[in-house]
């Protein structure tokens, strides 16, 4: 493909990740325990489907040797339903001295600070609830501490015990992606073939500093085979199983990974040259993030390591497309069911 088309693709991939992952990262420091995974719950799920979608458009010429070699661009976007937008979930919380303050206002004031120190150094069963990563941005995450006794010590070192009550603490996370209706991601892509109805095809981005965040690197390596290569039988499309693998590296903060394999089906009508080839294919899949970031509950307080994998929901998609192909130029698309939707697009140069 054009090596200026694939810088550009290549560009505004590493961009909208970055941005993406700065954001989110500002925004992990903030959260900590279930708050956390759930906050993050849709693009985990997204990144995934993204990074499983695209890899095929055709089945590989079911020959013991072959010239076949692709080289272009594919684009994917992962759809988020309005379930996506909010979330609800009870787990642990750390709070800051702001809100330990707001929520010690009848506390006795003898006594006041020495709570407020005690309730910034544990953790509490909370309810947390608001928007998601990708929910609206002008709503916050509320955080419902359900009033208990907080015990604390005192002038001299000596123990006490007070009754924090109920309150209903309003944080300054909001929704990251403000109801972005689909997770995009591109990369660039290489096919060659084939070998016994075989055909290998890779993902690279090289690793792309970006300051405060780290390295961003994406690897990904599949095969196709087509079944026709060794099956004598006249069957009238071309079969293949599939399997494909792929990493992205976010710096030391995230890292995503994907894994999918499955049955496609495709029939070329037309001359090589000037075809028509719709595809389809019945993919089991697999994803998660790993999540690893300093959570600072406050400034005056030691920063706490969090850790965490958070795995998609996708299992399983249903894919169906077209490829078209005008001399060299091949552009495919296709439509993914599963329990995320998607779309791909993909743009090559065919030899």
């Amino acid at each position: 493909m054009d090596r200026k088309l694939l810088i550009v693709f290549l560009i505004f991939t590493l961009s909208l990740v970055s941005l993406f992952a700065e954001g989110l990262d500002a925004t992990l420091e903030r959260l900590s325990g279930n708050s956390a995974q759930a906050y993050v719950g849709p693009i985990v799920s997204s990144f995934g489907s993204d990074l499983n979608g695209g890899w095929f458009h055709k089945s590989p010429k079911d020959k013991f040797i072959g010239l076949d070699f692709e080289i272009g661009v594919v684009a994917m976007g992962t759809f988020f339903g309005d379930e996506d937008d909010y979330f609800s979930t009870t787990g642990t919380f750390r709070f800051n001295r702001t809100q330990a303050s707001q929520m010690t206002e009848d506390v006795d004031p003898s006594v006041r600070n020495y709570v407020i120190d005690a309730i910034m150094q544990q953790d509490f069963e909370v309810i947390m609830q608001g928007p998601t990563v990708v929910g609206p941005s002008d709503e916050h995450v509320e955080v419902i501490f359900p009033g208990q006794d907080v015990n604390y010590v005192g002038p001299g070192g000596v123990s006490g015990s007070a009754f924090v009550g109920e309150e209903n603490i309003t944080t300054e996370i909001t929704g990251l992606l403000d109801e972005l209706p689909a997770m995009p991601l591109a990369a660039p892509q290489v096919s060659i073939g084939t070998f016994f109805g075989t055909m290998l095809t890779a993902r690279f981005i090289p690793a792309y500093d970006v300051p405060d965040l780290g390295e961003i690197s994406y690897l990904g390596l599949g095969l196709q085979h087509n079944i026709k290569a060794w099956l004598p039988l006249p069957i009238p499309v071309d079969i293949s199983l599939a399997a494909y693998i792929q990493t992205l590296k976010l710096g030391e903060y995230v890292t995503a990974k994907g894994f999918t394999s499955g049955l496609t089906v495709s029939k070329t009508f037309g001359p090589r040259m000037f075809s028509i080839t719709p595809y389809a294919g019945y993919m089991l899949e697999s994803s998660n993030m790993e999540f690893s970031y300093e959570f600072q509950a406050d400034p005056d307080l030691a920063p706490i390591n969090i850790d965490f994998k958070a795995d998609g929901k996708n299992k399983s998609r249903l894919t169906l497309g077209s490829s078209f192909r005008l001399g060299i130029v091949n552009l495919n698309a296709d439509y993914n069911i599963g329990d995320y939707n998607s779309v791909t697009v993909g743009l090559a140069f065919a030899f």
